[in-house]
């Protein structure tokens, strides 16, 4: 087992130790003593990171064509942290300052451009990349830049500070919604700004609370669980508030044990399911890669350029049980939610051999929803599906996004899927989507490693070695099966459309790539696309074996994938899918063509991190506050009576104000209290969190609602009212446009045509009543509740 980091970084970085890190850096072999020995030594890392930044240190002085505004920071910590170059600290900060907008009136006020090639702004996020190193080069060695140099950097920070106020993220936007709250914090608490550390308090806060009810939004993404870390790291060491610490250690241990459960030691790899993946073929992270390198879970040399001085300042290290039950607790059933919608979920079966994933929705179009691991070292390819309106099946064709950058941006259809251990049935159904108004082409591709010991198509074994490209017709729902080593993976197409309706074709293909890899083909085109795609779809059955030893045992496997039954339903605009599992039936149902929720056999997990059975995530975070209250609320308080037949009146500050809802002060509210989001008035900000009351409702039957409310403009008047039972479930969820008042006045609760009142449904018992944010700045005093839909409050 390689070696982890285990010592913090001295301030002066060792002759050996640069050697080594230049030597490293140039493929040379040197031998120099301990540092030699051991390349996580934190001075060597932080010596290899001071070299990787010799390109910036050029880039800075001219010309400056691919300079990123936030290398110029991370260089800058790095010739910090080894006590070099102070002097070339001016003309970095000179160079961030042109790059900063510096106009009050703009939307970009505070913040950088990305890349210095842009005229203005276009990237929001280029102010948290580029303080997570400022602040700390600040806060450890404010005293050590040159005092001009100083100057500048000062100013720069605090442009930067009103940046990262006026950058609202949404907790769901994980990675980024870390790293602003860590630069409020860190920047706030470095530069005496109270009001910036108190919103970044409050912004982690509100995080933890949307990351214990939702799960982790953006699931193992191979690059963004190492931006998570990178936050997290930082506030564990150098916040000065002993609660926010807690909470990243809290958080630390929850992203960690996902890891654990996830990763695949005979790949060396975060297995199953990835959101946001920038590596389709191999699925490797560069970002979290640098922490597992220098936690010693993967082997090799130093890695990471000027990223690495993040885990070299971590003080929080994963314990080693960690590590350990994701080398020997296999097989184990990985389950968990990653959105506030029932199936927005993960399942991943992880085994000795082989592993099987599936997420039962599309977050993003860089997602690979449905994968399977084998062994093999970092360049062999994994198994996934993608769909593809651009014959970018293996993700190695960029495009122009958002901000400034080009990434291999792919469709975000309708996807689900169900899955039960080693099997998993996935359904994809296209839309109009610009990529497929633009395309010639449509297909779904599963991807499979090609260097593997056998393939077979129903009963015939094919041969896909051969150096010239080749096409092999996979007829009906004929399964593909690949052998490798003791494992083996099955992949059936039952059911299959084109974009005009009409049945389409399948074909394993081998097109000569360079990736080492053949594809599983679905063609939903013909002579081109028509403008309406919605009829195009396909559902896969993918089945793994493992522990096949013997070519009996794959024949039975093979043999066994093939005569299971498999149903498709096609009527009444639901399409209904059934397949056989060993552990079970697997069904998906939804509308088409035009999907919504899904029913799924297995229904989805709403756990946070559910490891055989038991959903860790949440206990993990139910220890540190604000969850440790909100759970004693939800358990312990006391529920308000509903009288039979006759109305009650709630203060609304008497609910639980789950953040970022929070208790607001004016003397027109009864008793000077109300709840809310806070948002400037007709600005659209970020509307989250909600109030909870517990009901106890004597009988079953309608309810209707009235609050009075202050709602200051068009873009600040709506609510969501939610009805949830004593298990968090959701019954019923409306809108709520209170309209504008300026003033304080009852409104009740409408639907948005007719204007007729809303019933709510209350079930007898104890339920909960929410009243959830729609819009920042809507004002909520108090709360009318009756049976008669003619009664009025007073």
């Amino acid at each position: 087992m390689p070696t982890r980091l285990t010592t913090l970084p001295r301030r002066r970085p060792t002759l050996a130790a640069t050697a080594v890190a230049v030597a490293l850096l140039v493929g040379v072999s040197v031998s120099t003593g301990r540092a030699a020995e051991n390349p996580r030594d934190p001075d060597a890392m932080i010596a290899y990171a001071v070299e990787c930044g010799e390109r910036t240190w050029k880039k800075a002085q001219g010309p400056a064509d691919g300079l990123s505004s936030r290398e110029l920071f991370t260089y800058a910590l790095a010739l910090a942290e080894a006590d070099r170059h102070p002097d070339r600290l001016a003309t970095l900060f000179d160079v961030a300052a042109r790059m900063q907008d510096r106009d009050p009136e703009s939307r970009g006020y505070g913040n950088f451009r990305w890349s210095w090639r842009d005229a203005e702004v276009l990237d929001w996020n280029a102010v948290e990349f580029c303080m997570q190193g400022g602040a700390l080069l600040w806060m450890r060695h404010r005293d050590w830049i040159p005092a001009e140099a100083r100057r500048t950097f000062r100013e720069i920070l605090d442009y930067a500070v009103e940046g990262c106020l006026r950058h609202r993220v949404r907790p769901s936007y994980t990675n980024i919604a870390l790293m602003n709250a860590e630069n409020l914090i860190l920047l706030g608490e470095a530069l005496g700004r109270d009001d910036a550390a108190r919103e970044g308090y409050r912004r982690l806060d509100a995080f933890l609370m949307h990351t214990y009810e939702n799960g982790i939004t953006e699931y193992a993404s191979p690059c963004y669980y190492g931006v998570d870390l990178d936050c997290l790291v930082l506030i564990e060491r150098f916040c000065a508030r002993e609660r926010t610490r807690a909470q990243a250690r809290a958080l630390l241990d929850l992203f960690w044990t996902d890891v654990a459960a996830h990763f695949f030691p005979p790949s060396g790899r975060l297995a199953g399911p990835h959101s946001r993946d920038y590596n389709y073929l191999r699925g490797n992270g560069s970002v979290l890669d640098n922490h597992l390198w220098a936690e010693g879970w993967l082997d090799g040399g130093i890695r990471g350029r000027t990223g690495i001085l993040w885990p070299v300042l971590a003080r929080w290290h994963p314990p080693e049980r960690l590590l350990e039950m994701s080398r020997s607790r296999r097989p184990r059933l990985v389950r968990q939610s990653w959105g506030a919608e029932p199936h927005q979920a993960r399942t991943h079966y992880v085994l000795d051999d082989v592993t099987l994933g599936a997420a039962s929705a599309q977050y993003h179009q860089m997602d690979l929803p449905l994968t399977v691991d084998l062994p093999g070292d970092a360049d062999f390819p994994r198994c996934y599906f993608i769909p593809d309106a651009r014959h970018d099946p293996y993700g190695t064709k960029r495009i122009a996004v958002g901000g400034g950058h080009s990434k291999t941006i792919h469709l975000r259809p309708f996807w689900t899927a169900a899955q039960r251990r080693t099997d998993a049935l996935g359904l994809v159904l296209y839309r109009n989507e610009p990529q497929t108004r633009e395309a010639e082409t449509l297909e779904s591709h599963v991807v499979m490693p090609r260097n593997v010991d056998g393939f077979w198509i129903g009963d015939r074994r094919v041969d896909v070695s051969d150096a010239e490209p080749a096409e092999w017709p996979v007829e009906g729902s004929a399964p593909i099966v690949l052998r490798h080593g003791s494992a083996a993976v099955g992949v059936r197409v039952v059911w299959a459309r084109r974009a005009r309706g009409t049945p389409a074709r399948a074909a394993l293909v081998w097109d000569g790539n360079k990736h080492g890899v053949v594809r599983l083909t679905v063609s939903h085109h013909h002579d081109g696309l028509p403008d309406d795609v919605r009829q195009a779809g396909a559902a896969l059955w993918v089945r793994v074996g493992s522990g096949l030893k013997t070519d009996a045992e794959v024949e039975t496997f093979r043999r066994r994938f093939a005569d299971a039954k498999a149903t498709v339903n096609l009527s009444d605009g639901r399409l209904r899918l059934a397949a056989e599992a060993p552990d079970g039936p697997l069904t998906v149902e939804v509308a088409c063509p035009d999907p919504g929720a899904p029913q799924l056999a297995p229904p989805p997990s709403d756990a946070v991190l559910d490891i055989n059975g038991e959903d860790v995530g949440r206990a993990i975070l139910a220890r540190v506050e604000p969850i440790r209250s909100y759970v004693q609320h939800v358990e312990e308080a006391p529920p308000v009576a509903v009288g039979a037949g006759r109305p009650v009146t709630l203060e609304a500050e008497s609910g639980y104000a789950v953040l970022p809802f929070t208790v607001g002060e004016d003397g027109g509210a009864s008793g000077g209290r109300f709840v809310w989001c806070p948002g400037e008035p007709g600005e659209r900000g970020l509307a989250d969190g909600r109030a909870v009351w517990k009901l106890d409702v004597p009988e079953t039957g309608p309810r209707y609602l009235w609050g009075r409310v202050r709602a200051p403009t068009s873009s600040d008047d709506s609510f969501y009212v939610a009805v949830v039972d004593a298990g968090g479930r959701p019954l019923q969820r409306v809108e709520w446009h209170t309209g504008g008042h300026k003033t304080w006045e009852w409104v009740r609760l409408t639907d948005g045509s007719e204007r007729a009142p809303v019933a709510l449904r209350l079930p007898k018992g104890t339920i909960r009543l929410e009243i959830q944010a729609r819009e920042d700045g809507t004002q909520l005093d108090r709360l009318f509740l009756a049976p008669d839909a003619d009664a009025r409050p007073e």
